[in-house]
């Protein structure tokens, strides 16, 4: 028997055994590891440093976790991701313990909130998780092939079944980590059989007497940072201002852990409020940097220093300029969007990106993420033996 033969034999064979598909044939199976869908974050650096590839994002299948400070832009980021999901006719549901949901605001950044849109109030952990599980498998029973993002706003607001009935002893402790750490186990499975998007937003707390590092964590234990592919961690910057009116933030978003690409990668994008990631002067300071791209029969690169910026396409065989566009770095959107250089300018980002995704220079890794990460897979077993 060859090699090949023994292999699908034993799939065929353990498969029967196990009354479900459980084993598969990489190069020849669709498997819960494959990579359906990817659902856009609303930010192209962001979606490529999660991805590493155009079009990229967050990934079906898997859970993604984006913490980081109040205030930071979490929900705007999760908004964003609810609309994507949308515009590829999927399914999302919204799970608010935090009550703090804007209707107004969801439909500002393009939610359609009367179709597709699920909105659940909880405060419960074992709800949350328990609700998260039984939609996901009854809109799949539904229609398999319909994307169904799960959103989780936040782990902080939420509290243990015990908790909010005021029954509190000694086995209290670590009951929220516990919780989360059981229906974390029983989800992930899902969610892969399924590929369905699990996208859970934390907060950050200090660490009480840590005098060297970054003294910062997140609140639900280690199951969370366990089970995610994929984790965000946002940083804050400067306001954006309009006068006196601070209409925006500045925001720094780095992958302290990717699963599905390269890590400690670092996007920047400013996030105004009402209208959500905005992001071309940024995109035009990394076209800048990295210079003109091949883009097979034309040569695209913008430059400009001054207050004018200029975007060039030239004929590569004869190095005739054919397209010659100047403009002020404030309205390099209004140029992205016009279908006569949208074509140009998506080649020349996704040729920036790669630049700046095999540049090591760009790797930030610090003291925090990486001691996280080694010691994550004994911590979290210590959790679970509780």
């Amino acid at each position: 028997m060859s090699k090949d033969d023994f292999t699908k034999d034993l799939i065929k064979s353990l498969n029967k055994d196990q009354g479900s598909r459980v084993a598969y044939n990489l190069a020849e199976d669709t498997s819960p590891t494959h990579v359906k869908r990817w659902i856009s974050t609303g930010s192209k650096m962001l979606d490529y440093i999660c991805a590493n590839r155009k079009g990229g994002g967050l990934p079906e299948g898997r859970i993604v976790e984006i913490f980081g400070p109040p205030s930071i832009g979490k929900s705007h980021i999760a908004t964003q991701i609810a609309r994507s999901t949308q515009d590829l006719g999927g399914i999302v549901v919204y799970i608010d313990t935090e009550n703090a949901t804007s209707v107004e605001n969801l439909q500002n950044l393009g939610v359609d909130v009367s179709a597709r849109f699920v909105y659940v109030d909880t405060h419960c952990t074992e709800e949350v998780l328990a609700i998260a599980e039984k939609t996901i498998l009854k809109a799949k029973a539904l229609d398999k092939d319909v994307p169904i993002t799960i959103i989780w706003d936040s782990v902080a607001a939420s509290s243990p079944k015990a908790e909010l009935l005021g029954d509190y002893d000694k086995d209290s402790i670590g009951l929220q980590a516990r919780a989360i750490s059981k229906g974390m186990r029983k989800i992930t499975g899902v969610i892969g059989q399924t590929n369905s998007l699990f996208v859970i937003l934390n907060q950050i707390r200090t660490k009480i007497g840590v005098m060297y590092g970054d003294p910062t964590t997140t609140p639900g234990g280690k199951a969370i940072p366990f089970h995610s592919s994929i984790r965000i961690k946002l940083g804050a910057g400067q306001q954006i201002k309009d006068g006196d009116d601070v209409i925006g933030i500045q925001v720094s978003a780095k992958t302290v852990k990717n699963k599905v690409s390269p890590p400690f990668r670092t996007a920047n994008f400013q996030i105004h409020f009402g209208k959500g990631i905005v992001e071309h002067e940024e995109l035009f300071d990394l076209l800048r940097k990295h210079g003109p791209a091949d883009l097979g029969e034309y040569v695209v690169e913008v430059s400009g220093s001054s207050q004018w910026k200029k975007l060039e396409v030239a004929d590569k065989s004869t190095g005739e300029i054919i397209i010659e566009k100047k403009f002020r770095k404030n309205n390099f959107d209004e140029v992205m969007a016009d279908m006569q250089y949208k074509h140009y300018i998506d080649g020349l980002i996704e040729a920036s990106l790669i630049k700046k995704m095999s540049n090591t220079d760009t790797i930030d890794i610090d003291t925090e993420s990486y001691e996280e990460m080694k010691s994550l897979a004994e911590e979290f077993d210590l959790d679970a033996s509780e």
